[in-house]
């Protein structure tokens, strides 16, 4: 009788762009291994990334993440996805989860567009990132202009916020402006919303590819 043959796990299928195998600037105080997701909904107009915009076949797997990091074991802090939009594309629960099976932190860079897809994270402890870089790309009002989205589907991103807040994930929130654009002319508006919420907003100035502010 011939034994039985155990099957391969599959490989996390959150479809990963690439991979930074040393970063300083992707979680504040910590030196992480940071992964860019392929796909996102929003086309805001300063994107850096552009090429991680189309929901496309992506060049590796969060199983490769992992891989990077288990060799950098003893110089990094934490993992970090980002993207495209995490929470547009699957497996990203799987690979928090798989994450923190392995021994590493992580945190998690979104725009909000999901809500939904939080709140499941968030329902479970080993779903949970360790910390979140929100990024408010504008007011409802605004929205349309920066990021091609409009506002009844802005207003999810207020939405996340509520539940990362509830939650007490540590988190950071930010905005980008550039000059003479609508988040600068309402930026003092945006402020004020988020400190009524209990959140101080971090300004990030818009850069081209090759460095320069917008």
């Amino acid at each position: 009788m011939n034994a039985a043959i155990s099957a391969k796990p599959s490989p996390n299928p959150l479809p990963v762009a690439g991979i930074i195998p040393f970063s300083v600037t992707d979680w504040p105080g910590k030196i992480t291994v940071t992964a860019f997701t392929q796909g996102c909904p929003l086309r805001c107009f300063y994107c850096h990334n552009p090429q991680l915009q189309p929901f496309a076949p992506a060049a590796y797997n969060f199983d490769d993440v992992l891989a990077v990091a288990t060799t950098r074991r003893k110089l990094i802090d934490a993992l970090v996805i980002s993207g495209g939009e995490p929470t547009a594309v699957s497996g990203l629960g799987d690979a928090i989860a798989a994450s923190h099976a392995a021994g590493f932190p992580i945190g998690l860079h979104t725009c909000g567009y999901r809500p939904q897809v939080i709140t499941a994270l968030l329902a479970r402890p080993e779903t949970t990132p360790d910390w979140v870089g929100l990024d408010i790309k504008a007011l409802p009002k605004d929205m349309y202009e920066v990021t091609g989205i409009h506002a009844t589907a802005a207003n999810r991103v207020w939405d996340s916020l509520a539940a990362l807040s509830r939650a007490e994930v540590p988190l950071q929130v930010r905005t980008t402006v550039w000059r003479g654009g609508a988040v600068e002319k309402h930026l003092p508006e945006l402020q004020r919303r988020l400190t009524n919420l209990g959140h101080d907003l971090v300004i990030q100035q818009a850069r081209r590819m090759d460095g320069s502010f917008i």
